[in-house]
């Protein structure tokens, strides 16, 4: 039983001699920057013709890139393949979706709210992994330049609202007032100091006054 408590007191201290400790911090993807075809090109040039570890190194951290980068680059060229990038989901709802916009902002002559949009899309993906997030209707209506569109729709059909607001003319007027006001008292306490610095006559010179 000694033994036996001895082995696992044993196992326990290299365990704990042996935990790995892992920053998960470090291992979030860096920020990169997006390079032009001549900033790689200019790149590629940098390495030179027989490049070596140190090579890449310096000039990855020149330009601002990964090694992976570069040497692809020296491989197969800078020029970017068709078809690259992200795809859409669904490219026929995404469609869907903005015809259902331009249509609903003629029919009511109003904006459509993030809501309406969310849950108008989760209804045409129909895609359980799908969720509509920030991240996607923030792209959307910058994609679709979505505001410009409903703009321009309620401005063709007459309902922009171009006017200011009662309460926000009160708001400029009171503004104004207050400005007005602030002048006035800064001109009076200007005229105070010049009535003030008015010459008196010199008291010194009493004395050779004539009786």
């Amino acid at each position: 039983m000694q033994l036996q408590d001895e082995t696992s007191n044993i196992i326990i201290q290299i365990q704990e001699e042996c935990k790995i400790v892992i920053d998960f911090t470090q291992l979030r993807r860096e920020h990169y920057n997006v390079l032009s075809k001549q900033e790689k090109d200019q790149a590629v040039q940098m390495l030179g013709p027989n490049p070596l570890f140190d090579d890449f190194k310096r000039v990855s951290q020149t330009v601002g890139t990964t090694i992976k980068n570069l040497k692809r680059w020296l491989q197969c060229g800078t020029e970017r393949k068709k078809g690259c990038g992200r795809k859409k989901l669904n490219p026929y709802a995404e469609k869907q979706l903005i015809e259902w916009v331009i249509e609903k902002v003629q029919q009511t002559g109003k904006k459509i709210s993030r809501q309406e949009l969310r849950c108008k899309a989760l209804e045409l993906f129909k895609n359980n992994d799908f969720c509509a997030s920030k991240g996607f209707l923030d792209k959307f209506v910058k994609s679709y330049q979505l505001k410009h569109r409903m703009k321009e729709i309620l401005q063709s059909i007459g309902k922009l609202n171009t006017k200011i607001s009662s309460k926000k003319q009160k708001q400029i007027y009171t503004k104004i007032e207050e400005e007005l006001q602030a002048e006035t008292v800064k001109k009076e306490e200007i005229d105070i100091k010049i009535e003030n610095l008015t010459i008196e006559p010199n008291k010194s010179c009493s004395a050779f006054q004539i009786q």
